[in-house]
């Protein structure tokens, strides 16, 4: 849990992550002051060591670089607290510790981190809109502040950058965790972006791969797409791949229900995603599934190619009805035989 709270109006705002690292520690300041519309000219921290990089002597600290920038960037000064002096830092401890008592003891158990954090802050917004000093509200009492913190600049990037070869699964590790890249890349070094919630990766300048960020350690984020290449030399693969059984549920039951034993049409359907996107994909099967006519990636590829165009489905005219009806009084004169 991050938590900031100015000693004054005893506002405070906190937001929960998965890990304490750098990218953490950089993000919470970053919508610290997104949310409040500015930043404090001087900020007072603990002794964490995502903060202090290492110790001068008996007293001093060296701050981490992640800090350094951020107080250059956002103009704030800042200043630890001395070790061992715990009445020094009581304020935002105590907020640590108020707001896991007030929030989480009236509910404790989620069923996903997401479901957490939007606990967490509907609880917290909550409390900072109780009536306390003066009977006004911590909301209130920062609507004061306001007036005397520096100038909002643009949002930083919060991202830890690295440098990762591609390995000979086309994919890098980022903090023990894998995540693919296009196969072409194989060898080649990348650019990484590590944010809380998202990796996204570069090669030249330009973005090849956007994943969720996996939490704890030898766990996969594999896009099928990334792999086309390779299984274009072996397309019977597909349904031993690894990929395959992290692809999406939608993907699989289009090649459930329309490519098993069509690998190959299956791969050139998945270069239409990559090119059109999935839901594009998905609305175009849907549409020939109404005409109603068979479903495949030519006819998929030739509707896309003209979704500019308005898509028709023509009506049966007056001249087509009229031969339906003389043909089923035909039929019933000869016995009820279908036509």
């Amino acid at each position: 849990m991050a938590v900031f709270s100015p000693t004054w109006g005893d506002y405070r705002w906190g937001e929960l992550y998965a890990n304490q690292k750098t990218e953490s520690f950089s993000d919470s300041h970053v919508s610290f002051f997104s949310e409040i519309g500015g930043v404090y000219q001087e900020m007072v921290y603990d002794n964490a060591r995502v903060m202090v990089a290492k110790f001068v002597g008996h007293s001093e600290k060296e701050p981490t670089e992640a800090l350094l920038k951020l107080s250059l960037y956002y103009g704030f000064g800042f200043r630890f607290t001395n070790t061992y002096q715990a009445h020094e830092k009581g304020h935002v401890e105590r907020s640590v510790e108020y707001l896991r008592r007030k929030i989480f003891s009236r509910r404790d158990t989620f069923a996903t981190f997401s479901e957490a954090r939007a606990y967490f802050q509907r609880e917290l917004s909550r409390l900072n809109a109780r009536p306390r000093k003066d009977n006004k509200s911590a909301y209130e009492m920062l609507e004061k502040e306001k007036n005397y913190l520096l100038v909002l600049p643009p949002r930083y990037d919060t991202a830890r950058i690295t440098e990762a070869r591609v390995n000979r699964y086309s994919s890098v590790s980022v903090d023990s965790n894998y995540y693919s890249v296009p196969d072409h890349l194989v060898g080649e070094f990348v650019l990484v972006k590590i944010y809380p919630d998202k990796i996204l990766c570069y090669h030249n300048g330009q973005k090849v791969a956007t994943h969720p960020r996996c939490e704890g350690r030898d766990n996969w984020q594999l896009n099928i797409n990334h792999y086309l290449k390779t299984l274009k030399l072996k397309p019977g693969a597909l349904k031993r791949s690894s990929a395959f059984s992290r692809m999406k549920p939608e993907l699989k039951d289009i090649y459930r229900k329309y490519y098993q034993g069509q690998e190959k049409q299956f791969l050139e359907l998945l270069e239409l995603i990559a090119t059109h996107s999935l839901p594009a994909v998905c609305e175009t099967i849907a549409l020939l599934e109404r005409i109603p006519t068979t479903v495949n990636t030519e006819k998929i590829k030739l509707i896309l190619e003209k979704k500019d165009e308005p898509i028709r489905i023509t009506p049966p005219s007056a001249i087509t009805r009229q031969a339906k009806e003389t043909l089923r009084h035909y039929s019933e004169l000869l016995g009820g035989i279908p036509v």
